[in-house]
This record gives structure tokens, sequence and C-alpha cells, in this order.
């Protein structure tokens, strides 16, 4: 049985939070339990102005942690209102403030995307091509990491997400959710067989993106009804870094598939600066690299280059 003074912080806390979401979510069934719960909760006095989505997600969990320590969850917190209705409600709430957080983001995923693998640095600490990918221009770095244990990885993808922290650079770590999760990544890129991104978003942070790969327009057409935040398309030329064992897509397969998302398209596979302006025309939001960098005798210099030529080309950087 709740006391007044902690039934009195609980109303005031969602009245705070409904309030800002009946104004500032625009989806329907958030907005009207939002209203319901908001006028059930009327009659207290909120003291907990909320005014940015990260506040209002901070002070969802906050009162999500707090009801899920009580142990009947029938009690009337309100008029009409139990807190299995407001865990109900709050979860829903959390679900849209993490997707609208992430939508925030998503001109992050632009410019030169650099792709760091152990297995294609011509000998080198993978740290110094990172670094000379950040130097150079670079907006997004990808993990990938296929063949050594994750307890001897884990320590790159940790100096690798303090390297973006302080270079406002996303970091996204290929296959592994559980290393996302464990570093605080921007996010996690998945493959087809991946583990599924309904499965992902169950353990992610509300905030940290899914891209997923593609390869036909139907498997696009799929991600974009996933809950993913970016897709890759490709290869788009032919490539010896990864054996995809398929023909490369082109730049005209490409522009359909831009016509097919609205959400950032990434282009990868054989991309170089001698090919990247069709690819850039065909509408690719950012330009996925390894080899062009990870290969290069300077890295900073191959991907300041890029940069340059994405820009030259009009695209995003």
């Amino acid at each position: 049985m709740m006391d007044n003074h902690f039934r009195e912080f609980i109303l005031s806390s969602m009245q705070g939070l409904f309030s800002f979401c009946v104004n500032n979510v625009s989806d329907s069934t958030i907005s009207r339990l939002s209203g319901e719960l908001s006028q059930s909760l009327d009659h207290s006095d909120s003291t907990n102005y909320i005014d940015s989505p990260e506040n209002a997600l901070s002070a969802a969990l906050a009162v999500s942690a707090l009801l899920d320590g009580l142990g009947d969850t029938t009690e009337y917190i309100s008029t009409n209102v139990t807190i299995d209705i407001a865990k109900e409600t709050l979860v829903i709430i959390t679900s849209k403030l993490g997707a609208i957080l992430r939508a925030g983001q998503c001109d992050r995923v632009r410019g030169l995307y650099v792709i760091i693998d152990p297995e294609v640095t011509a000998g080198r600490d993978p740290l110094t091509i990172a670094r000379g990918a950040v130097a150079g221009g670079a907006r997004v770095l990808q993990l990938r990491d296929k063949l050594r244990d994750k307890g001897v990885s884990i320590d790159l993808a940790n100096d690798l997400q303090d390297l973006c922290s302080q270079n406002d650079v996303l970091l996204i770590i290929n296959d592994h959710v559980d290393v996302a999760v464990s570093v605080q990544s921007g996010g996690v890129h998945l493959g087809q067989t991946d583990l599924p991104p309904s499965n992902a978003r169950s353990v992610l942070g509300y905030t940290q993106l899914i891209g997923r790969s593609n390869r036909e327009y139907d498997q696009l057409v799929a991600s974009q009804e996933m809950d993913v935040d970016h897709v890759a398309f490709g290869p788009i030329y032919a490539t010896t870094t990864k054996s995809t064992g398929r023909e490369p897509q082109g730049a005209e397969r490409l522009s359909h598939a831009r016509s097919l998302t609205n959400l950032p398209l990434v282009a990868i596979g054989g991309i170089n600066i001698s090919n990247i302006e069709p690819v850039i025309h065909a509408g690719a939001d950012s330009i996925c690299v390894t080899a062009a960098v990870g290969l290069a005798e300077d890295p900073e210099k191959a991907s300041h280059d890029l940069v340059q030529a994405i820009a030259s080309a009009g695209g995003k950087i």
C-alpha cells in the first residue's frame, strides 16, 4: 500500500511527463492514453516541468522503476488509474520517446563511414587506422571484428568509443549487440541472418541506433518496416574486402533503392575515390569503406580525400 507522500510524488512526476507527451509526441495511441491519464491526474499539483524528449525519457524510466517496486499492481494511484495501466502506458511512452530521440540522430549517419577491421590494417594497430579516419573527417566508424574473441576485442571497442565520443563521431558495432550495450556505442549493425532487429531493440539502450544490411529490394522494404534506423545497400562495386558471392549492384540499382526507403541510406562495397561520384548522385547519405582507408599508406589523408570527393559530388559530410 502506497503512503500519501509516495503517491503524490508519483502523481506529480506522471503529470509532468504526460503533459509533455500530449504536446510533443505525434502518436494517436500515446496521445489518447496520456490525455486520459493527464485528465485523471489533473487534481495533483505538478512541480516536475519537462521540456525535452531526453528529460521525458529519463522521467518515464524513473517512474517505471518506482512502479516496478510496488507489489499490488491492481492498486489505484488515482481515479480509474491502476499501477498496471500506468506501467503499460509508460512502456508505450518510453518506446516512442526512444524512437523520437533516435530519429533526431539520423543526420549523424552521413558522409564518410569507415569500417575498422583488425584484418584490414596492413599489419597496423586498428586504433591507428581509426584515429586517422577520424582526423580525416569520418563521421561514422564501425568495429567489425569477426575472428577474435569478444574478450580480446572489447578493449578495442572501448578505445574506439572513447575516440568517437571525444570527436562527435558515431561508433557502430557490427553484429555483437552485447558489445554495443557494454561500451554504450552509438548503435549496432546487423546482417540479414544476424539477431532480428526486434530482439536487438529489446536489449539495446533506447537511443542506440540499429543499421541493417540489404542486397535486394525486398530486403530493403522489409528493413524499412522493422525497427531499424538506417539501412545499408550493396555491394555497389566489386570488392575483395568481404566475399559476398554476388554481382555488384551498381549506381542504377542504388538509385532505385533510394526510392524505396526514407531512412538514411549507406552505400557499401568497392567504393573508392575514383567511383564515388555516381554513388552520391544515386542518393547515398553515407559512403562506407574498409580497404580504401584501412589499407591506405596514410589513413588520415585517404579519409580526407574521400570526404572532399563526397563534398565535391554534392554529398553530405
